[in-house]
């Protein structure tokens, strides 16, 4: 998603962005602080 976000933006589907950041990020996001800090543990 990146690179069609840099190097394509005209053609970006604003609904399929804001599913991304809505939807599909805070789980994301809730995995990756249960990792972190269990990583950081050891």
């Amino acid at each position: 998603m990146r690179n069609r976000l840099i190097h394509a933006y005209f053609d970006i589907n604003l609904d399929i962005l804001w599913k991304t950041i809505t939807e599909d990020l805070p789980p994301l996001i809730a995995g990756l602080e249960k990792i972190i800090p269990s990583e950081s543990k050891t």
